[in-house]
Parts: structure tokens; sequence; C-alpha cells
């Protein structure tokens, strides 16, 4: 089997393409090299990224732990700055996404795997989710090998007695159901996306099942390890709030598979990881990440909630973990209207503040709230903005967003149905049906308004099927060219409401027509039908490759929309053959 490989491009140097074979393995074959000055060619030309191109064995790479304060301090300050000054951005000519195929998506990889944007789960398999085990077996003795008693978040971890390893985390004090909740419902939402999440489930126990491991240790409130005894898991329990039954109800998170290798960074390339081609801010499914991000308003979307783990037969698995942060919950407490509408330091509006003496105002300062229920905590509904939202710190993938990657995220977040969304609420395990029904109700309005804005910013055809049509005469030849519509499929807007304007151009059979199609309010399926009446005989030559490549730009008109024209690749196989889709841009 063989697997191909499109680095992206270097910005100093070249672009290089690499492929690698399968022989009792896998083993790179050979690099090819591409000037950085030349154009990469159309479209449909260029190689196509190949799935699970970046599982081939490596040598285990050496552990990393993130200097975060540094981080954090350079992407808040030192890059917010540059991109401020960006010609680039200020002239709106951002770098697209590398890593799509012929049909602006991405394959599987070990990033991200297809599962309800293409193949849609059952109720049941959105709130199982990623869990391959029941959980905790808390009818036995779970073993403490490590607590946390410092900071504002404690927890264990966990062994328990069919040797599955698990972290304990706990709601805040006053807030039952609050982070645990969060967290395993957008656990379910995240891995159905398609995102490597680990298997998070909610736990009920009762104290005496927990015992401390001989070898356990714990960190105190002055940061010193020391042996473990039954005191410290007292004295842990003690910070959180039990259930009316003197049962305790935790998150529990089974440790991922292999060997954690540290966090991956949202941009650059990880040096010791040969399958890492792509760098980071110029992948779709990072970028796409912000849109699924912003929906479950996870404002901790950063690199700390990160792990690349060492898999089986030896390469890095990447994953999003910890997800206490997402939806109403900020871990300890309720969310606040400042969390997804400023970061935690955010460069300019401190310094219009600072230039005010305190007197500039962003807005959400005087925005009023409440806590919904004490299970849900707080997070905007009916004005939640998908443009504006923030997570607490910015990061380059995110940054770099453009309406492709904005649309390809919207794509995830509107395969969702109420149904799937109840399912997901369900593992969460709130407290009340009423409070449930709540969180699946806003996850839905969030869903819609994020669907609307980022389809309004691009043409949103899918599944393009070309087909031609001739009719008695010579001249009455056609290209009949049907699509999905996926903003009329998801009602932003009517039939009635859509306006398609084309144009079709192929240079070699001389070909350059414009036309307008105009929906109907009974309009079953978007259909163009474009007249090649006048285009060039060639049957007395042999075109080549690029010679057959015809190009159709579909641009929709609706209420509220200035999207991009969509661009559809097609590919001339003759007289008889007619037209064929090779590639779709958006």
């Amino acid at each position: 089997m063989r697997s191909l490989f499109l680095r992206p491009p270097n910005l100093r140097g070249t672009a290089r393409t690499r492929f690698s074979v399968s022989v009792t393995g896998y083993a790179l074959l050979g690099i090819a090299s591409l000037s950085a000055c030349a154009s990469p060619g159309p479209l449909p030309l260029r190689p196509e990224p190949m799935a699970y191109a970046d599982t081939v064995p490596i040598p285990e790479p050496a552990g990393r732990e993130a200097q975060e304060i540094r981080r954090l301090t350079n992407e808040a300050v030192v890059e917010e700055f540059g991109r401020a000054i960006s010609l680039r951005r200020l002239t709106g000519n951002h770098h697209e996404a590398v890593n799509v195929t012929h049909f602006d998506d991405v394959v599987n990889s070990a990033w991200f795997e297809h599962r309800n944007g293409r193949f849609p789960m059952s109720t049941a398999a959105i709130e199982t989710g990623p869990a391959t085990v029941d959980g905790p077996d808390t009818s036995r003795v779970l073993t403490v090998v490590e607590a946390k008693v410092q900071g504002i978040s404690p927890g264990f971890e966990v062994r328990d007695a069919l040797g599955n390893r698990y972290v304990f985390k706990f709601d805040p004090k006053g807030f039952l159901h609050l982070s645990s909740g969060a967290g395993v419902i957008s656990n379910r939402l995240f891995y159905a996306a398609g995102y490597h999440v680990p298997e998070d489930f909610i736990v009920i126990f009762h104290p005496d099942r927990l015992a401390a491991s001989p070898e356990a240790t714990v960190v105190d409130e002055e940061f010193n390890e020391r042996p473990m005894g039954d005191e410290d898991i007292a004295r842990v329990l003690a910070l959180v709030d039990s259930l009316p039954d003197g049962r305790y109800l935790a998150v529990a998170s089974r440790f991922v598979p292999g060997i954690p290798k540290g966090p991956f960074y949202f941009d650059g390339r990880r040096p010791d990881d040969p399958n890492d081609y792509y760098h980071h801010e110029y992948r779709r499914e990072l970028r796409g990440l912000a849109v699924v991000s912003a929906w479950l308003n996870h404002v901790d979307m950063r690199f700390a909630n990160t792990l690349d783990a060492y898999v089986e037969p030896g390469y890095l698995r990447h994953y999003l973990i910890d997800f206490a942060a997402t939806l109403g919950s900020g871990t300890i407490r309720p969310h606040s209207p400042r969390e997804g509408a400023e970061y935690n330091f955010d460069l300019w509006p401190s310094l219009g503040r600072i230039a005010t003496l305190g007197f500039f105002n962003m807005g959400w300062e005087d925005r009023p709230y409440e806590v919904i229920d004490p299970s849900i905590g707080w997070m905007p509904v009916e004005d939640f903005d998908p443009g504006t939202w923030k997570a607490n710190w910015p990061n380059k993938a995110f940054a770099s967003v453009t309406p492709r990657d904005g649309y390809w995220g919207a794509k995830l977040v509107g395969s969702f149905t109420d149904e799937q969304l109840q399912a997901a609420v369900r593992a969460g395990r709130l407290p009340t049906q009423e409070a449930a029904d709540t969180l699946a109700t806003m996850l839905s309005v969030r869903r819609d308004r994020t669907v609307a804005h980022w389809y309004a910013r691009v043409t949103p055809i899918e599944e393009v099927v070309a087909r031609r049509v001739t009719g008695t005469a010579p001249e009455s030849e056609a290209l009949e060219i049907r699509f999905r519509d996926l903003g009329l499929e998801a009602g932003v807007w009517g039939p009635d409401e859509t306006v398609y304007r084309y144009r079709f151009q192929h240079a070699h059979r001389g070909l350059d027509q414009r036309g307008v199609r105009r929906l109907s309010a009974t309009a079953n399926e978007p259909m163009l039908l474009i007249p090649l009446a006048g285009a060039r005989p060639v049957e007395a030559t042999s075109p080549s490759e690029p010679e057959r490549l015809a190009t159709l730009e579909i641009q929709a008109e609706r209420p509220g929309a200035n999207g991009r024209a969509a661009v559809v690749f097609l590919r001339w196989d003759g007289v008889e053959e007619g037209y064929r889709v090779t590639g779709l841009e958006h």
C-alpha cells in the first residue's frame, strides 16, 4: 500500500511532496521538490493527501513539557502585535489550509477521523462516545495512586479493580454537575465531530470504596510530594459537595492508550515526529476546531489541554483533553460574559483601557447575566456571535481561520440533529430533565447560529454532478449541473431567496459562458443548465491534462449572505463522455 504525503509550503524555501511505501511495514521512499516560486497548478492536478499517511511507525519521540507562561505570553502579545501589522491580513490575503483534498475536505489521520459529519451516528453511539469500557467499577475497591489537594481543582488518580487508570475530577462547591456534566457532554460532541478524545464518564461512588495505594503520593499545599494516607483522601473529599445519600460524583477520564509525550501546539511542527508534515496553523482540522470550540464555548482550548500519545504500532496520535471549561462551566465556577468575548490578556482592549484611563468598554462589561441553572452555568444563546467568539488565549490556527475553514467546521456542527444533541446531554447525567432539555435547546440554537454565520460566507454547495445533455441539433448540446445546497437544506434561506450566478470556462474548447438561475419556492433540487453551443471542435487533437480542465464558478446571492463563489473543477473526457467533476473549492 502506497501513501502520499503533501507537505505544506515552506515560506522560506520549497514545497515538498513525500511518498512512502509499505514493505513489511513502512519506509520513506523519496522526496519530490517543487519550486517555491512556481505555481502549484490547478487543484485537480495537485497531489492529494492520503488517509492515515501520518501513522507510519517512527522512533519513539521524547516527552516534552510546555513552558506555559512564556508561550502564552508570546501568543498574547508578540503574535497578536505581528498579526495586527501584517500586510497579508490587512489586505485579506490569508493563507488557506494546505492539507485539503480536491473536494475541500480532509482525510482521516492521526489528528481527525470523519464520524457524524460523513456517517450519521445513532443516538446510542453519540451517548456512548469514545468509550470502549463501562467506566470505573465502583462496586469494588478504587485504588488511589495520587491525589491533588492544593489549588482550586482537587482530584485523584485512580486504578480500578480491572487495572484501568482514571483521573477523577470534581465539581466546584455549590455547583454539583456543572463541570462534570459539561465535560462529558462536550467530550461526546468533540468525538462525534471527529476529534480524538479520552474516554470520559460520570462516576458516582461511595467514599469507602477509595483506598490509598502503599506507593501513592500526594502534593500538599506547599507543593511538596509525600506518602499519601487515608486522611489525604478525606481532605480532598472535604473540598467538594457530596450527593444527598453521601456518595460523591465526579468525571472519570480514562488514561488514553499509549505513552504520553506532552501537548501539541497550534503552530509549527513537532521536530521529533517525522509524520508531522504540515505546519499546524495550516491544518484544516485545527482551524475548523475553532468553529466547533465556539459552538461548545470551549474557552480553555489551548495547548495545555492537548496531548500527543505514542500508540501502537508506533506513531503519535493527537488528543484533545479536559472539557471542564465548556458550555456554561468555567471549571471552578459558571462562565461570565467576558469569557468568549475577550482573551485573558487581550492586547488591544488592554491598551485601549490604558489610553482612556479605563473608560474604554468592549460591551461585555455592562452585560447583565445570571446563572441559568447551577448544573448548567451560563453562556450566551440568542445573541451568540460565532464570528467574534474568542478562546481565553489566542493561537495561530484559530487566528488563521478563513471562510473556507469556517464553513468546513460549521458543517461538522450542522451535522448534529436535535435528537443527537439530546443523546449527548444524557451522557452528562444532569440532575433534572428540565436542565437537560434546556441545555439541549441552547446547543441547538447555538448550532443554528453557527451554521447561518459560516454558510453565508461561502457558496455552500456539495456533491456536484455533471451530465452531458444533447438535443436533435448540434448546437443544442448543454451541460447539466446538479448539486446539494446546504444553505437550503439547513433552512438558512428559502429557494425563493436564492439566485445563482455562474461562469463556465474551458479555454481549450473556446468556452466562456455566463448565466443566472433563479430558484422558485417549489424548486426541489438546485440545477444549472449551461449551453455549450459554439464549443471549438478538438477531435483531431489529444488534449493535455491541463487543456482538459474546465472551471465553473457558482455564486449564490441571498439575503444577508456575502459569501465567495464556489469553484467546480471539471475534466473534459471527449465528445461522447463529456465533463465530469474532479474538484470543488469553496
